[in-house]
């Protein structure tokens, strides 16, 4: 037995006494919760929906409070999940093809003279692909749209790891100027340092982990069911 616009709006307006940010995890409770309900009407059930509410709670999620531990128990578990998979990712594009492009391009960087024009060509390549995975995961995970106090568990924890290279980069150029620092020297670029060499693969590691934030997108997004409140 369906549960009616009311009922439903019933269930709406009392899990959203919990701390449930993520809408994902809230719409997954939610569906549960009405399923449970839903069975207990069909079985002949004809308590009010306080009762059957106060119910469900009790026997599958252990009261109040277990509502808001099970949501954490699945944040940690996609946390979990998405930290795998990005790694999977990885190790699946570290081949014998990306392995040859990125010993040419050591070589390669080694043989050519070490001129600034050059040094700033690879600092701007490096940049470049240090932010593209934000870039991408910004505009491919832009069509999921949480309700107004929710956040998405998908966006936040996949731009999350798109945003790892940046932190990388900001720990490059501002930890090696913290001794300088107490001489009052902060002009201190390591970028304009380092051999070209180093640069180069320094960018190809950064461009395998594009390739794996990319593919991370489209494996999570190709499951991905409209989180739209609207369309509950």
């Amino acid at each position: 037995m369906k549960l009616n616009y009311w009922e439903q709006d019933y269930v709406h307006t009392r899990m959203k006494s919990h701390d449930i940010k993520f809408q994902e995890i809230y719409n997954e409770l939610f569906d549960h919760i009405v399923t449970a309900i839903e069975a207990k009407k069909a079985g002949g059930d004809s308590s009010t929906m306080e009762t059957l509410y106060n119910d469900v709670v009790n026997k599958q999620f252990g009261g109040y409070n277990g509502i808001e531990e099970v949501a954490k128990s699945h944040e940690t578990a996609y946390k979990a999940k998405v930290n795998k998979l990005i790694w999977a990712n990885y190790k699946y594009y570290i081949n014998i093809w990306s392995l040859l492009f990125t010993s040419a391009a050591i070589i390669i960087c080694s043989e050519l003279p070490a001129t600034k024009p050059f040094k700033n060509t690879m600092i701007i390549l490096l940049a470049l692909t240090i932010f593209y995975p934000l870039f991408h995961a910004f505009i491919k995970l832009n069509r999921i749209k949480p309700a107004k106090g929710k956040q998405s568990l998908i966006y936040s924890h996949i731009l999350r790891q798109a945003y790892l290279p940046v932190l990388v980069l900001n720990m490059i150029i501002y930890l090696p100027k913290i001794p300088f620092m107490f001489i009052n020297d902060t002009d201190f670029n390591v970028l304009k340092l380092l051999n070209p060499s180093i640069m180069a693969l320094v960018i190809a590691l950064m461009a395998i982990y594009n390739l794996s934030c990319i593919r991370l997108c489209k494996q999570e997004l190709k499951q991905f069911v409209n989180i739209d409140p609207e369309q509950l």
